[in-house]
């Protein structure tokens, strides 16, 4: 209680603040690959999100079949610089999708969403086909989101379910 006699407000705030301070550590990396996937879409375009998507779905399939990765060798750096590449050549290549979305705004919440669900695709196949824990260590919540095949499958989905309910200007 209050010395005035109200209620006390010291203590759900205080817990409030923590869920979030909790939540943002337990979920930094996504945070973070969700707003600079947003910050991308805010740059270029929201109509650039699709591209993107496609992009990383082709490096997803091309990286594993890659010729020349015993030249790479086990270099964590180079592997990730590799999928970084392969993203941008599909980006290139995709580029003309772009035309196929509405020219109209999408809105914060459906660039919010698409944003949200193309960062859990980075992170799903970072931690399934990329030496990503290498450079960066998964908090326990964050892994229990992305690990296992039923996991990995929601997320590949993911994107394409949010395209088809949120890509539409």
């Amino acid at each position: 209680m209050d010395p005035l006699g109200g209620p006390s407000i010291a203590a759900p705030l205080k817990s409030t603040v923590d869920l979030f301070i909790n939540f943002g550590t337990e979920f930094f990396a996504f945070i973070v690959v969700a707003a600079v996937v947003a910050a991308f879409a805010f740059y270029f375009g929201h109509d650039r999100l699709m591209p993107l998507i496609a992009a990383i779905y082709t490096a997803a399939l091309v990286y594993p079949v890659f010729p020349f990765k015993s030249i790479i060798g086990d270099n964590v750096y180079l592997n990730l610089g590799l999928f970084a590449v392969l993203v941008f050549a599909g980006l290139v290549a995709f580029s003309g999708m772009a035309y196929f979305i509405a020219s109209g705004s999408i809105g914060f919440i459906s660039l919010a969403v698409l944003s949200i669900l193309t960062a859990g695709l980075l992170i799903a196949i970072g931690i399934h086909m990329l030496p990503v824990e290498q450079v960066y260590t998964f908090s326990p919540p964050t892994k229990a989101l992305f690990v296992g095949d039923k996991m990995y499958f929601y997320w590949l989905i993911a994107p394409l379910a949010g395209l088809f309910f949120f890509g539409r200007g």
